[in-house]
């Protein structure tokens, strides 16, 4: 088969949750970096890709960014990477499953989301604001994202960010069932692609495109604290509890004997 059934699919997340709670401090860092670095770079792919498109194109402009996005997550599951959004369905599903221990849970959450926070904002302030590639033309979409980001409603951004996980988290979830190069691509792809379309809020993505805009001059950090810290919130709901812990419902406890 081309893919492991949805039992085998639980099975193997968990696995791969207690793996990536065992790693090494280095490694959880290295790789949290990774995946701030590659979801940054993707950030600014998708900017450059709206900003030189006329607004008369209206929803069109966000469809073909959404089309550029997800190499970000697909290249750091393909290449290597701890996305926090990503360890809150798999290290939650270890932890539900008794494979690992509340501290250790804790400890994957904390350090992944500082690092992914590192790669992020490196992105933003050296490829983005002082090579100049989101200055210039592109200026003013920088901003026009991150002020998207950042003027919600605390009660819409908190559902809009459960929303994406739960869409982001079933990108991860294809791609480990996925048993081939291109079945793993296209399974991130769809996923990811619908929740830029929806504009849902992602903590990681967050942690680049506001920062952008605080760098262009449309933002400032305490916009940006309160924000992360309630999508936060909402995307450990939206993996942890809608995709983690539902499907270990179904699958280990529903199909006990």
């Amino acid at each position: 088969m081309g893919a492991l059934s949805p039992k085998e699919l639980l099975e193997e997340a968990i696995l791969r949750g207690k793996h990536k709670a065992d790693y090494s401090f280095m490694t959880m860092a290295t790789l949290g970096i990774m995946a701030g670095v590659f979801i940054g770079l993707a950030g600014v792919a998708m900017i450059r890709t709206m900003g030189s498109m006329p607004a008369e194109w209206g929803t069109l402009v966000n469809l073909l960014g959404a089309m550029v996005f997800p190499v970000g997550l697909i290249c750091l599951l393909l290449v290597g990477g701890e996305l926090v959004t990503g360890n809150m369905l798999s290290v939650s599903l270890a932890l539900f499953a008794k494979e690992i221990s509340g501290k250790s849970w804790l400890k994957n959450m904390i350090v992944v989301t500082l690092f992914n926070l590192v790669g992020a904002l490196f992105v933003a302030y050296f490829f983005g604001y002082l090579s100049g590639t989101l200055q210039g033309a592109f200026l003013d979409r920088t901003i026009a994202v991150a002020r998207g980001r950042i003027d919600v409603a605390p009660v819409q951004l908190f559902f809009s960010s459960v929303a994406c996980n739960i869409l982001v988290c079933t990108g991860v979830y294809m791609n480990y069932a996925a048993k081939d190069f291109i079945g793993k691509i296209f399974g991130t792809f769809l996923p990811i692609m619908a929740f830029v379309i929806a504009g849902y809020q992602h903590v990681v993505a967050n942690m680049f495109l506001i920062p952008a805009g605080i760098f262009a001059g449309g933002a400032t950090w305490a916009e940006f604290m309160l924000n992360i810290s309630i999508v936060w919130i909402g995307n450990l709901v939206g993996g942890g509890f809608f995709m983690g812990g539902l499907y270990f419902m179904a699958y280990r406890i529903g199909m006990q004997k």
